[in-house]
């Protein structure tokens, strides 16, 4: 009887020993797996902040191309309104400027979406920056993307109308020392006096002056969302 005992002690302790071993395996191997999610799930959170760096470059690009756009707009008003003398190649110019207004600001989404994909998103610890992500994708840019379809489209026969009165030829550049130049035109000045353009370019600035709102707003979100992001996989800006 007391062999039978001490070999049902034995065993006992033995099952136990390997059952241990096999629950602290498992939980070693979860550990393992969760820690190389969330290895993976910072290196995505960086290549998601470099993104958003390039995007707050090309954004203060086109915010610097809008100002300037919405100042030549200003000067056109004043020459139609009479309140500025006409100089027609400084009238060119200008309209060229506003039709330039054209060229807009597309994001980045490759990054959001792999955090997406691999389900990584639901790994981020701040509640906020998950929020703003899902808000910012999901929302801000889809609204962003509507937006920039209607200023493309009434920029787009802007400048159409553009050529086809005053046969304007003219050259945008990247070079911001000089990135609009005209090869040619024929002055109009029945239309440029018409209220056909004088509609245009009103609408033309208010279109700028709104895209401008809409580039700030967005540039507060994503320098927003940069802080947290570094917060979350501890970075020092």
């Amino acid at each position: 009887m007391e062999r039978l005992k001490y070999f049902l002690l034995k065993y006992s302790i033995e099952l136990i020993i390997i059952i241990l071993g096999i629950f602290l395996s498992i939980r070693y191997e979860e550990n393992r797996e969760k820690n190389q999610l969330i290895e993976l799930k910072n290196e995505s959170l960086i290549q998601l902040s470099n993104v958003i760096n390039n995007d707050i470059d090309q954004i203060n690009y086109f915010k610097n191309l809008q100002s300037k756009s919405l100042e030549h707009s200003n000067k056109i008003l004043k020459v139609i309104d009479h309140n500025t003398e006409l100089n027609t190649d400084s009238v060119l110019l200008s309209l060229s400027y506003v039709g330039r207004a054209l060229r807009s600001f597309f994001p980045q989404q490759g990054a959001f979406n792999q955090l997406v994909s691999l389900d990584l998103i639901k790994l981020i610890d701040s509640s906020e920056l998950n929020i703003l992500l899902f808000q910012l994708y999901n929302e801000d840019l889809l609204r962003h993307d509507v937006h920039t379809k209607e200023y493309d489209a009434f920029f787009l026969k802007f400048n159409y109308t553009l050529t086809q009165n005053f046969l304007l030829d003219d050259v945008w550049d990247l070079n911001p020392s000089n990135p609009v130049s005209i090869v040619s035109y024929k002055f109009n000045e029945e239309y440029f006096y018409s209220h056909h353009l004088h509609g245009d370019i009103i609408e033309a600035r208010s279109s700028i002056k709104n895209y401008l709102v809409e580039l700030d707003y967005l540039e507060k979100k994503l320098l927003l969302i940069k802080d947290l992001i570094y917060d979350e996989i501890n970075l020092k800006i």
